[in-house]
């Protein structure tokens, strides 16, 4: 009886759900494709979990607090444009790095003046201005690709030693924890919950919701900015086209990892696992060979899927407390 008892308080929670399922279909593409777990796809397994996933954390963030920020990919390409550019320049590769992290803050600075200042929906003004950013991006580049020399800077794409696992995959866990903590064990991550599930509330409570969105804007823009620096180490160049869609890839997964869309809930921990379901389901298609279309549709379909769930545990929850 205890054991059945653990059984569904397993299956209650839904990150272990997802651990379940990321499992099963793993054990799914190995027994379709032999080579799915071997040394080399593990690498580009881990290697293309450490950019969504490092979107995927400021995208739950602000999920969880109530908005949405749809300039992540756009950010990332100006990120991996702008370091590959200060690379260019000469300069040692910390200081592009903080050039780069600077010109996050700025975009997270300009997003929060359009919402909080300007009243203008975040779906909208991020929408506008990933527009900006790919013009942007295409004009710094000159629609060419931005080939990275300087040595020292791919180590930070590389691997830890010989082993299959690669730097950016230990930053994007780092980050995981940390964020982690920080929406679980602090005051800040409490008034993300709160601002969430209610504005009204918030203010009632002393929590200044547009304080709190800026501060989770700015945020955003930084982390999306490191997600294209990353990015720029791994690949060791930076083209105008590098992060394209991949906002809607960290959508995708935090939506599957739990965080609710309209805000209030979510952790990390379910982000994480909604990003590694996401890449497995995708790098195993890719394994069997299957057509890129239709990985983009199939990826299409998660999403919608994912949405439709959140819509419906919406519902059920506004159900319930409207029959008490």
């Amino acid at each position: 009886m205890k054991i059945l008892n653990s059984a569904k308080r397993t299956l209650r929670n839904k990150t272990y759900v997802l651990i379940l399922m990321t499992v099963a279909v793993i054990l799914f593409y190995q027994a379709l494709n032999r080579n799915f777990l071997s040394r080399n796809s593990i690498m580009a397994l881990l290697t293309s979990t450490s950019v969504t996933g490092v979107l995927a954390i400021g995208t739950a963030c602000l999920f969880i607090s109530g908005q949405i920020d749809l300039s992540s990919g756009g950010i990332g390409c100006m990120g991996g444009l702008l370091i590959a550019a200060f690379l260019g320049m000469g300069l040692p590769w910390p200081v592009a790095l903080l050039l780069t992290v600077v010109f996050g803050i700025l975009a997270g600075l300009v997003t929060s003046l359009l919402v909080n200042v300007l009243r203008i929906s975040s779906f909208i003004a991020t929408l506008a201005m990933t527009t900006i950013y790919q013009g942007l991006a295409q004009q710094v580049s000159n629609s060419q690709t931005i080939t990275i020399k300087n040595q020292a800077f791919w180590v930070i794409g590389g691997t830890i030693g010989n082993s299959p696992i690669p730097v950016p995959f230990v930053i994007m866990i780092a980050l995981f924890i940390i964020y982690g903590l920080i929406l679980s064990r602090t005051k800040f991550g409490r008034s993300i919950y709160v601002c969430g599930g209610n504005g009204n509330a918030a203010r009632l409570a002393g929590i200044d919701p547009k304080k709190v969105h800026t501060i989770l804007f700015i945020n955003n823009g930084v982390i999306s900015a490191l997600a294209g620096a990353l990015l720029a180490a791994r690949m060791r160049s930076a083209a105008f086209t590098s992060m394209l869609g991949t906002e809607f890839d960290a959508i995708t997964a935090v939506v599957l990892g739990g965080v609710a869309f309209t805000g209030g809930i979510g952790t990390m921990p379910g982000a994480f696992v909604g990003v590694l379901l996401l890449i497995v389901f995708r790098n195993g298609l890719v394994g069997l060979g299957v057509p890129s279309a239709w990985n983009t549709i199939a990826q299409g379909f998660i999403l919608v899927a994912a949405l439709s769930v959140d819509y419906l545990r919406e519902r059920s929850v506004e159900k319930m407390f409207k029959s008490k």
